[in-house]
């Protein structure tokens, strides 16, 4: 839903999606990874790569909807996982799509008819096997009852276990190692009968120790960069292709904490270890002023400046700051506001394609997500994609049109600063 142009939600990693919750998920879900949720009536082929050629998979889905409109409205960002498309725009692929309510209503009683359909036909399933079973053996003359076949059975299975049960009988554990090979062990009676399954050759022979090894590293493989791509996304059956995605949680989103709440909190901070001094010290040369400053000798306020960080990038100090004030963030929406940006951008920004309208930023994606996105396809954690912030650009009409199945937006990539 559209929200006012100060407030900014953020999104954060939640549970992850299991079998259970598949049949929860649709188009109006946030989510991170797995297969796109188009709606109902839209079918989609994964997106390919135009550098490569490679597909895409899915790294976000964003359900937002505007205020005044009749429509769902869904966006979904794709990424190139190739290390040499990496930190390049045109890797990267984000698509809108529109959709009415009344198209996922009229396909939820669609499904609701066809489960019922199935759980009647499952009823019957039962009483058709027993009436065929039962018409054929009465046609051939022989019908037989199945109590009789299973006491036969457990007849033979009763007489085979007590044989076996008589032989082991007749067998003792030596006290002595077992390892010794004949001289230990287990060994059976005098005159008791031959055991059926024989171990040829000596004990010895047949018991293997595992020797420890010293585990070995490649250490080429490890100075390399990124981790090479999976057989999987290199084959040409689209089937496979299909199959590359990110393991998929869904996206909790609440509002960021304003910068003035985080600033009085800050003020009361610094008047609380002032007054503690004053109080140790007995200094009364500072006092506090009314407005959160201080004075000397009763003269004219002093308040406290805030200094440039370190390394003298205030831009970026400004966006390691928005981070840190809520650990863990992944995304930050706010349609029609300001984004964070590592430097300034470098590009002119264009109009819309299909209208020619103004675009205006919806959303960015940070660098903190890369940890939570992991392939299906590898055994253990990699990185499999690397940039500093993307920020996805949109018509700011959110033009559309009834025989559109969806369109494309502006995706901006900043590399990541070292």
């Amino acid at each position: 839903m559209e929200k006012n142009r100060e407030t900014v939600l953020l999104g954060f990693e939640d549970e992850h999606i299991s079998e259970k919750y598949k049949n929860q998920v649709n188009f109006c879900t946030n989510k991170i990874g797995g297969k796109p949720d188009y709606p109902p009536n839209i079918k989609l082929d994964p997106p390919i790569c135009g550098l490569c050629q490679l597909p895409r998979p899915l790294i976000v889905q964003i359900y937002a909807p505007l205020e005044h409109s009749v429509y769902h409205r869904t966006l979904y960002l794709f990424a190139c996982i190739n290390p040499n498309c990496w930190n390049l725009n045109e890797s990267w692929y984000c698509i809108r799509v529109h959709s009415q309510e009344t198209t996922f209503e009229s396909e939820e009683t669609i499904s609701s008819k066809s489960t019922s359909v199935v759980t009647h036909w499952c009823d019957d399933a039962d009483d058709w096997d027993d009436d065929n079973n039962t018409n054929f053996n009465e046609e051939n003359g022989n019908v037989i009852s199945n109590i009789e076949k299973v006491s036969d059975e457990d007849d033979e299975s009763c007489s085979l276990e007590d044989s076996l049960r008589s032989g082991f009988g007749n067998l003792f554990v030596d006290d002595r190692n077992a390892n010794k090979g004949a001289q230990g062990g287990a060994v059976g009676r005098l005159h008791s009968p031959s055991a059926t399954a024989e171990i040829e050759g000596n004990e010895g022979e047949v018991i293997s120790i595992d020797t420890p090894t010293f585990p070995q590293r490649d250490i080429a493989s490890l100075l390399q960069e990124a981790a090479p791509l999976p057989q999987d996304i290199c084959q040409s059956d689209s089937r496979r292709i299909s199959s590359i995605q990110f393991s998929p949680y869904f996206m909790a989103v609440w509002e960021e904490t304003p910068d003035k709440q985080l600033a009085n909190v800050s003020d009361r901070h610094v008047k609380e270890l002032l007054q503690d001094y004053q109080q140790k010290n007995d200094d009364n040369s500072y006092l506090l002023s009314p407005e959160g400053g201080v004075t000397e000798g009763g003269e004219g306020y002093e308040k406290y400046e805030k200094s440039n960080p370190a390394h003298g990038d205030k831009m970026f100090h400004q966006f390691l700051s928005k981070i840190q004030s809520n650990p863990g963030q992944i995304l930050r929406y706010s349609r029609e506001s300001s984004p964070i940006l590592l430097y300034p951008l470098q590009e002119t920004m264009k109009k819309c394609q299909y209208c020619q309208g103004d675009l205006v930023f919806e959303f960015q994606i940070l660098s903190t997500i890369i940890s939570k996105l992991k392939l299906l396809t590898d055994p253990k954690q990699i990185a499999r994609l690397e940039f500093g912030t993307v920020l996805v650009y949109t018509c700011r009409k959110s033009c559309w049109s009834s025989d559109t199945i969806f369109r494309t937006e502006t995706v901006i990539l900043q590399k990541e600063l070292y």
